[in-house]
């Protein structure tokens, strides 16, 4: 607590919060209290118990300093720890990456204890509970945000990049600190660009058999766009902005693309030399036409371009 400042939570309260915040980056079972590989059920029990204490609505209209965030980092984080250990998914996955804390509970052979049987009152207080958790704005919008990242989940395993990545979207502005949806959201960003990519190009080589450099054209600097590692597409760009008489600082340009993203296609260095050699700057031609001529000697452009205009 910072010094000076006035808190209205009782001391043993506020030690409690401290003690719970020096967890934080506990284990989910050493955050909720629990030994390693507790029960589903004793994790939703253990979660209630604690909620009930540090509910930020508990401490409404309360003066709270320093510790408003406090709780709810430990708010947050009990809720974290609640939807890894009760989701047969997720608890499997952090299972497997941290073996030690699987603990005895559950494992093969271990004695199950037969489950306390609750009064019809206790089931119904229980459910009373549980929905009155669910319509809190921290559970609701973590409820939803598992849902935003499940079906986009389901999507990038479809390949259906661009549906993942609109519901990851909606997932981030939702909880913009899950480290989970930023993960997704940079990997789908990537395939999503890449897949654009890869379907413009495609559509514009159908553009150029059909004789529309125009629109080829357009098609191919939108790959270019969506994905600067398409070194085909920045290539045929070039190749057509060559044939249209474009100015020579853009066809440069897209060679340029097509040689960093693939330096070891001889046409690729070809290209780009003849086009420096035609802009006079004699020197970086011959650069990228010595490294076509160690690529490929035998290479058609390169016996076409280079050793009849440059005998090394």
């Amino acid at each position: 607590m910072a010094e000076g400042e006035t808190v209205d939570i009782p001391q043993e309260r506020q030690a409690e919060i401290l003690a719970l915040e020096a967890k934080l980056k506990a284990t989910h079972f050493e955050v909720l209290g629990l030994a390693p590989g507790a029960t589903s059920e004793e994790v939703r029990s253990a979660f209630h118990a604690l909620s009930r204490k540090f509910h930020p609505d508990r401490f409404h209209g309360r003066q709270l300093g320093s510790f408003k965030g406090k709780i709810d980092a430990v708010f947050k984080r009990l809720i974290e720890a609640n939807n890894v250990l009760t989701d047969a998914e997720k608890r499997q996955k952090y299972l497997d990456e941290n073996p030690g804390l699987r603990g005895s509970a559950g494992g093969a052979g271990a004695p199950s204890a037969a489950p306390a049987v609750k009064t019809a009152d206790e089931e119904a207080r229980d459910a009373e509970r549980r929905a009155r958790f669910a319509r809190h704005p921290y559970l609701a919008r973590a409820s939803r945000t598992q849902e935003h990242i499940t079906k986009a989940k389901a999507h990038i395993a479809k390949h259906e990049y661009s549906h993942a990545f609109s519901l990851l979207n909606i997932a981030a502005q939702m909880d913009p600190q899950n480290a989970e949806v930023k993960a997704l959201l940079n990997d789908v960003r990537k395939k999503n660009d890449s897949q654009r990519s890869e379907t413009d190009l495609k559509r514009a080589e159908e553009l150029v058999s059909q004789g529309n450099d125009d629109l080829a054209l357009q098609a191919l600097r939108a790959a270019v766009n969506a994905n600067a590692s398409n070194h085909e597409a920045a290539y045929k760009a070039a190749l057509i902005l060559e044939r249209k008489g474009a100015d020579v600082r853009e066809i440069t340009g897209y060679a340029q693309k097509a040689v960093d993203a693939a330096p070891g296609r001889v046409e690729y260095r070809v290209l780009l030399g003849r086009l420096l050699d035609a802009a006079g700057m004699k020197a970086l031609a011959k650069k990228h036409f010595e490294e076509a001529l160690r690529l490929g000697p035998d290479h058609p452009d390169v016996k076409k371009h280079v050793k009849k205009r440059w005998p090394f």
